[in-house]
């Protein structure tokens, strides 16, 4: 019987025959991290055979491998999905599954739907049970915007999915009737003349609470998307399906380094952001006005909703073994400011892949992007027309403020294609094997044994 290992090295392929090398016709390209079915038993001066998981209609591709290119241990793959105007990230890796937001619509259930038949497929072609569900060890809403979260409604919705730990940032979104500040929560003075707000949603009691409250309807009486979300996620933990809700700040960035539990052993998910603006008490975070309102006469003008829930977004560095991936939400200019305050430089935000903040707004800070200093930015973002993401300033000074002498900035609304088979959504994916970093994209029109563009960090061109 086949058994199940991952590809580990760069630059794999199956052959017609063992022994060939790269380039040799026949050839079939397969990504770092694939899975593939090998008859290791049957190995022969380091080769074996071994096919591909099924596709969608059964069909896989053979050939030999060489076995020192493969591991049985999964390898770090991080998918940048195209959900439109949003973001949905999903990391897998040995002893976890991690979510980073769900995108605006159903975009991101298809995309994990499709995810789970591969599986199943998979397992089924080497002979284990067809398996029943995925887990999602962490789940983690950088912030409560639509664009963020809406998609995961449906996903806490459906059977075949169960849950570790939700975690947010606090900030609710109140119904336009509740009278809360900002639709957001309580506003109090801060001794700079700038303002804090209240973080009225902890754990599930507080959700029911919320849902209790009816300050999460709409003008109509009807619960407004973010109470629906909370519906979902309290249906879920009900039948067994979600085990913990939490808030999730950083209270001291001189304390101890904030890890999360239950990322698995190989990866490191550090907490960065929201920075809470006092180390003790009551748990408040900053609130951010619209930069272009701010004067000498009035540095602290009256804060904006967006700018504070989005300045609020968590921010995640992902650490494995030798490879970094930052995960900034919506960061925008006057918190990337605030955290640089806070921290006194931004060191610990630098990181080897950087899903670039806000879906490319021309909102951001130069000595942000300078401090992440990345080798590829992912740019999140969709066909519309009132946003115009990604920005050609955003994306410039990505470029810029890069590593090396040819930086990358991938798109997944530039990577996506309309054809007579409708739209391919253009995924970004990053794979590791914690020394090295190859991030991949589809081609427009992809081969059978060539379907990648594919770059190993750092790139030095052709």
């Amino acid at each position: 019987m086949a058994e199940i290992f991952y590809v580990a090295e760069p630059n794999t392929s199956l052959f017609k025959m063992a022994g060939q090398t790269a380039g040799r016709s026949g050839s079939v390209q397969v990504l770092m991290g694939a899975r593939l079915h090998v008859d290791s038993a049957n190995e022969h001066h380091g080769w074996a055979r071994a096919e591909t998981v099924p596709d969608g209609e059964g069909k896989m591709r053979a050939g030999f491998v060489e076995m020192s290119r493969l591991s049985k241990r999964r390898q770090l793959k991080v998918f940048y999905t195209d959900v439109g105007q949003g973001d949905a990230i999903l990391i897998e890796a040995e002893d976890a599954v991690i979510v980073i937001d769900g995108g605006p619509n159903s975009g991101f259930h298809d995309h994990l739907n499709r995810r789970l038949e591969s599986l199943r497929r998979a397992d089924v072609a080497v002979g284990l049970p067809e398996r029943a569900s995925i887990h999602v060890n962490i789940v983690v809403v950088s912030h409560f915007d639509t664009d963020h979260y809406v998609g995961l409604t449906r996903i806490l919705k459906d059977p075949a999915y169960t849950f570790g730990t939700i975690y947010h940032n606090g900030l609710p979104r109140y119904g336009n009737l509740a009278g809360k500040d900002l639709d957001l929560g309580t506003l109090y003075p801060l001794d700079d003349g700038s303002k804090s707000i209240s973080t009225d949603l902890r754990d599930l009691d507080s959700a029911r609470t919320l849902l209790e409250s009816n300050a999460l309807l709409t003008d109509k009486g009807n619960l407004n998307r973010f109470g629906e979300f909370l519906e979902a996620a309290i249906s879920a933990s009900s039948q067994g399906r979600l085990s913990d809700f939490q808030l999730l700040v950083k209270r001291d960035v001189n304390g101890p380094r904030f890890v999360l539990p239950g990322a698995g052993e190989d990866i490191e998910l550090e907490v960065l952001a929201p920075v809470t603006t006092q180390t003790s008490g009551r748990i408040r975070l900053q609130t951010f006005s619209n930069p272009h309102s701010i004067t000498e006469r009035n540095p602290h003008p009256s804060p904006s909703d967006s700018h504070t829930i989005n300045g609020n977004s968590i921010v995640l560095r992902l650490t494995y073994g030798q490879s970094t991936f930052l995960f900034g939400g919506d960061l925008n200019q006057p918190a990337q400011r605030y955290l640089s305050e806070k921290y006194g430089n931004l060191d610990r935000f630098s990181a080897d892949v950087n899903k670039a903040c806000h879906h490319g707004s021309p909102d951001f800070e130069l000595s942000y992007l300078k401090a992440v200093n990345p080798h590829a930015t992912i740019f999140s973002s969709g066909d519309n027309g009132s946003y115009d993401h990604p920005f050609p300033d955003a994306m410039g000074a990505a470029a810029k403020h890069s590593r090396g002498d040819f930086p990358l900035v991938f798109s997944t609304e530039l990577a996506r294609e309309i054809g007579s088979g409708g739209i391919k959504l253009g995924h970004i994916n990053a794979r590791s094997n914690k020394h090295v970093i190859v991030m991949a994209q589809k081609k427009e029109k992809p081969s059978v044994k060539e379907p990648w563009h594919t770059f190993m960090l750092p790139y030095i061109g052709l």
